[in-house]
């Protein structure tokens, strides 16, 4: 008997008693590595493969006929989560375990760009160590900053290019990239124009899906 698996099942509280009847005694043939002391830690991904030739044995356990066990078995999915195969040569394949019945983690909230940060600068050559954001200026008023630094130059280098008032006040993002877009000039053979820098600025290269 697998205490793993039964602990695992009596811990789901499936209302319907003949389901949990069929489940529980499924649990008691499951193999399910671990430690037999701790039931609670129950292996992410448990299974067993049933005969149909098994299920006769089975159903007077549960107190049903044979037909109506298999029924039990196709059933189970509307109780719990798992996965249940029937084979054409009365092989059963049953599946179950915590990795399906665990509620998925929430994904992470996308980035506000309106607000706040450092947010990443994904313009290859300056991704590495440059960021932007916002700052409240005098008076309250916000503004966009953004230090600028060239992979080669380290983490700890001053940047090369620093967009932040006196000398620019942008105060959108559209007006931050035509910015870094004109101071950008310097550093290439062809200066990337404001649409591609507003790019870089607000959405990862692909590759980094």
């Amino acid at each position: 008997m697998s205490r793993h698996a039964t602990a695992y099942v009596h811990s789901l509280g499936i209302a319907d008693e003949t389901a949990r009847r069929v489940l529980v005694l499924l649990a008691e043939r499951t193999h399910a590595p671990g430690d037999p002391h701790r039931p609670e830690d129950v292996p992410e991904v448990m299974g067993l493969h049933l005969q149909d030739s098994d299920i006769p044995a089975l159903a007077a356990q549960a107190g049903v006929d044979p037909d109506a066990f298999r029924q039990q078995l196709r059933g189970l999915k509307s109780h719990v989560k798992m996965d249940i195969l029937e084979h054409p040569d009365g092989l059963w394949e049953i599946v179950y375990g915590p990795s399906y019945t665990r509620a998925p983690k929430p994904r992470p909230a996308t980035p506000d760009l309106t607000r706040g940060g450092p947010h990443p600068f994904w313009l290859p050559g300056w991704e590495e160590y440059s960021t932007w954001g916002y700052e409240q200026g005098p008076g309250g008023h916000q503004h966009l900053y953004a230090p600028l630094i060239l992979n080669q130059d380290g983490a700890n280098a001053e940047p090369r290019i620093w967009i932040t008032p006196p000398r620019h006040t942008a105060t959108s993002v559209d007006e931050l990239a035509e910015a870094i877009a004109e101071a950008l000039v310097p550093y290439g053979p062809v200066p990337p124009p404001a649409a591609e820098v507003k790019r870089w600025l607000t959405s990862p290269p692909p590759s980094s899906w």
